[in-house]
This record gives structure tokens, C-alpha cells and sequence, in this order.
């Protein structure tokens, strides 16, 4: 069979191919000097998409690349695959594209792409992109003064409906379809920066600035390593009084516990997002210098069946391991005049928290509060351990938490090579839970309190470092019969203030 065509997929807010940088070329040049991966040199395609019209959404740009890429195939003739490198938000078009034209339709053993390598991808989303569209157009290092689309802003923001419906089928449906095996396999491979280009960081947004990713995507957000948890009231048996009802619905119950197939996530020490300098695509030159970019994706395109691909994945997860070991944590910054400043790149967890009830409704009028210790105490969480939290625009009810994986679950003190400590150590405070508590209380249709209770003490056991959780709070939607009443009265009576009564 031939060898597979190379494809480039840029990211969001672009208007020239000039964003793949020499990237494409080094690849090439990569190929000739040593026998190379098996692509075919002579087909580099470079992918041109419009995201910056507020019309265009991923859908719509995911139809269109079936198209383009139908066309380049059959321009090259056979029956020929292609591998694709993708940047930033190239990652989930692409994945759109396989599962609504490949996935979807039972048609995975037909698909031609063969290697999917995302760089940075924006997998869950961007805490960037809740800024909105013209706050991002300013910050120029990043976006390059382009307003992006809002259509595909929409998608990347933090817990939109779109990028759960995506990663939701990603984990409960591809596992069962073995991409990895058969006559047309097809390998998956994150790589994503967690350093920060402090050239070009924004003082207005701290975002660009935030440890735990690429001062645009977090590593828990690019990782396709996630899981979904659904944890749920217990129903309320019809003709239970008001206090049993309220003490049995107090408890969220683990009802499923759903991982992702495993997939090959590597960290690249020492890249960013974007920039000359640092990038993780921008920052590579086509002159024969070793690059933790195109290293790793030379080892991700030499990988052909799935013995392959599960000792890359291995390898792939010594490395990081090693990298995020305590000691190697530390940024040291050299400040003109200030004294020199240390960032501790600590590996860090993403949750995304969807309220919903047992009727499918959203629950927006709730607070969400994570707890600490045995007496599931809000203050006994440990200090640093919550980085951002976010709420979605578009879907009340769904939040996302940033947390500190490493103050969670606790890190030994760090020294410098003197044994000066540089940070004592992190003492942890588990079992770590949560508590649902809603704002207005004696409505004729509500939801009650509820906190974490069978099957999960401790939150943490759900939350790996650099990956994301999705947890769905299913409460019980609970009806007063007062809602509906019938009386034998004749005479005409106001019932505006009649009691609520009890639960249905």
C-alpha cells in the first residue's frame, strides 16, 4: 500500500499558512536524512480554514475538511491514507470530522486517516476563550490581533454543550471500536507545552500566564486521557414524608465511573502555545537541531500497528512522570532589578461539573462547594488548591474547577541543589468531597441539598493529574402536590397562598 499523505491542520484565529512555520519542511527534510517515517514527502497538504467569521462553527468546518480532504486523495490517486498534525483548535476539528463522518456512520475501518498528532490541542476547550472576542483580538502575541469567529468560540469554551457531546462519545463510544487494531488502524497522539513564553504574556489576562498548560490550553484539556462520573440523588418513594425525603435525597450515590481508552499524551518540556521562541510549532527550524517537537512527532509517525503504539504510550507516560517529578518543577525567572522570581509548575486536574436533575433539566440555582477533611469542611481544603473556576456562558449549571492536583494530594518539600527549601511541603486534607446547597429554599418545584455519599468517599480518586474529569450531578427533581390539587368546595376560593404540601 502507498504511503500516507501528510496533512497540516492549523488552529483558531488564522488567516495565512504561514502559522505552520518550517515545521512541514523540517519533517520533510527529516524524512530524506534518515529514511524517515513512512509518509509521502511529496504530498505535505497544508489545511487553510476559516474561523475568524462569526458564522462558522466547528461542524461546519468539519463538513468542509471532508470535502478538501476527499479531494487531495483522490488527486493522489490509489487508495491512499493520510496522517495529520494538527495545532490548537485543529485538534477537535478534526475529531469532529472522524466521528460525525467515520464514527457516527459505523464507518471507522473506512476512514483514511491513519495518525492524528495534536499539538496543543484544545480538546476541552480554552479558559481563554470565555475573554470573548474582542478582549482576545487585543492580546496580538497569541491571536495575532484577528478577532476569532464566535461560532467557534462558542465550542471552546470551558464546558460547552458541543465539546462535552464530542469527548462524551469519545469516552463511552470509541473504546469499544479498537481504532488501534485492524487492517486500517488509526493512532491518536496528544502533545501539548506546559512552559510560558513570559515575553509574551498578557498583565491584563492572567490566563496567558497560568501554570498547569501552555499559557492557552491546559494539559487536563488537551489530554484525551478523561473519564465521566455520574453521581445521583436516590429517588423519593411516593407518600414519604418531608423529612425522610430530605435525609434520603442528602447523599449522592456513584452510580457509573467511565474511563477513556487509553491514548499516547506526552508533555513537551520547555514549549508553549505559540511564539518564535517557544511555540510548539512556531519555534521549529528546518536546520538539523535536535526539537522536543519534532522528536516527538517523527516517534509518533514511525508507529504502525498497536504493539506500536502502546510502548510509545508507556514511554510517553516514564517521560512525564520524570518531568513532573518534584524537584524538576521549578521556573526560575531572572527579573531586572526585582529579585528573581520562581513559578512551581505543579501537574494539575480539570473537573467539569454538569448540574442536571433526573428529568434531563439543567440546575442553575445551585451552589457547588468542594469540601475537606473527615467533617466535610469547605476551610479544611488545603491552601492553592482551587486555580481558576469558571462557569459556562451558554449552559448555567455547568462549571469548571482547575485544581491543583499537587496540593490535593499532597508533595514533599522542594530544595534547591544546597538543600534550601525553596517550598515546604504540601500536607494534604483528604477525603475530599463535595456539597450542593441551592439558593432559595420552600418553592413549589426545587431541588434539595446534597453532598457526596455512596460509592466515592473521596472525590480524589476520580481526578488524575493532567486529565479531565466530566461529573454529572443528577438530582431529583422533587414536585409539592400542591402543584396540582382538586377541591369539593363550590364556593370560589383563592389558592395563591395555599402551602407547597409535601413530595410527589
Amino acid at each position: 500500500m502507498a504511503k500516507p499523505l501528510l496533512v497540516f491542520v492549523h488552529g483558531w484565529s488564522v488567516t495565512s499558512t504561514a502559522t505552520y512555520g518550517e515545521l512541514p519542511a523540517r519533517l520533510k527534510s527529516e524524512s530524506a536524512r534518515r529514511g524517515g517515517p513512512g509518509f509521502d514527502v511529496a504530498h505535505v497538504h497544508l489545511g487553510q480554514y476559516v474561523s475568524f467569521r462569526d458564522e462558522v462553527r466547528i461542524e461546519d468546518i468539519a463538513r468542509a475538511f471532508e470535502h478538501a480532504a476527499r479531494r487531495v486523495l483522490a488527486e493522489a490517486g490509489g487508495r491512499r491514507r493520510f496522517a495529520c498534525i494538527t495545532h490548537s483548535t485543529g485538534g477537535p476539528v478534526v475529531r469532529e470530522w472522524l466521528d460525525r463522518h467515520y464514527v457516527a456512520t459505523g464507518r471507522l475501518a473506512e476512514c483514511p486517516l491513519s495518525h492524528l498528532v495534536m499539538l496543543a490541542p484544545a480538546n476541552f476547550g480554552s479558559a481563554l476563550a470565555q475573554l470573548g472576542k474582542s478582549r482576545l483580538a487585543g492580546i496580538k502575541a497569541w491571536f495575532n490581533g484577528v478577532e476569532p469567529g464566535q461560532g467557534v468560540l462558542d465550542w471552546l469554551e470551558l464546558g460547552s454543550p458541543e465539546s462535552l457531546a464530542l469527548n462524551l462519545r469519545w469516552i463511552h463510544d470509541y473504546p469499544g471500536l479498537h481504532p488501534t487494531r485492524g487492517a486500517n488502524p488509526l493512532f491518536p497522539f496528544v502533545l501539548c507545552g506546559d512552559a510560558i513564553d513570559r515575553k509574551l504574556y498578557d498583565h491584563v489576562n492572567a490566563y496567558t500566564g497560568e501554570t498547569g498548560g501552555d499559557g492557552v490550553v491546559r494539559l487536563a484539556s488537551a489530554n484525551l486521557n478523561c473519564r465521566h462520573v455520574v453521581l445521583e440523588q436516590a429517588p423519593v418513594p411516593a407518600g414519604e414524608s418531608l423529612a425522610a425525603a430530605r435525609r434520603r435525597l442528602r447523599a449522592l450515590r456513584l452510580r457509573s465511573d467511565t474511563r477513556a481508552a487509553p491514548s499516547a499524551f506526552k508533555i513537551l518540556p520547555g514549549l508553549s502555545h505559540s511564539g518564535d521562541t517557544m511555540g510548539v510549532m512556531a519555534s521549529v527550524r528546518d536546520d538539523g537541531r535536535p526539537h522536543p517537537t519534532v522528536d516527538a512527532v517523527l516517534r509518533c509517525l514511525d508507529v504502525a500497528d498497536e504493539a506500536g503504539y502502546l510502548a510509545l504510550r508507556r514511554a510517553f507516560e516514564a517521560e512525564n512522570a520524570v518531568h513532573q517529578q518534584p524537584a524538576r518543577r521549578v521556573e526560575l525567572e531572572r527579573v531586572p532589578v526585582l529579585p528573581d522570581r520562581r513559578y512551581f509548575h505543579d501537574p494539575h486536574a480539570m473537573v467539569l461539573f454538569r448540574l442536571l436533575d433526573n428529568h434531563g433539566a439543567r440546575v442553575p440555582d445551585m451552589d457547588l462547594l468542594l469540601t475537606g477533611g473527615p467533617a466535610g469542611d469547605p476551610n479544611q481544603l488545603p491552601a492553592g488548591f482551587l486555580t481558576d473556576r469558571q462557569g459556562n456562558r451558554r449552559a448555567p449549571g455547568h462549571l469548571a474547577f482547575f485544581l491543583n492536583h499537587a496540593a490535593l494530594a499532597g508533595c514533599e518539600a522542594i530544595t534547591d541543589d544546597d538543600d534550601r527549601v525553596l517550598r515546604p511541603a504540601l500536607v494534604p486534607r483528604p477525603p475530599y468531597g463535595l456539597r450542593l446547597q441551592p439558593r432559595e429554599t420552600g418553592r413549589w418545584v426545587e431541588h434539595w441539598p446534597a453532598e457526596l455519599g455512596e460509592g466515592l468517599d473521596d472525590l480524589l480518586a476520580v481526578l488524575e493529574p493532567n486529565q479531565t474529569t466530566v461529573v454529572d450531578l443528577v438530582l431529583t427533581r422533587v414536585v409539592r402536590e400542591g402543584v396540582f390539587r382538586f377541591t369539593r368546595s363550590l364556593s370560589p376560593r383563592r389558592f395563591r397562598d395555599d402551602p407547597p404540601g409535601g413530595p410527589l
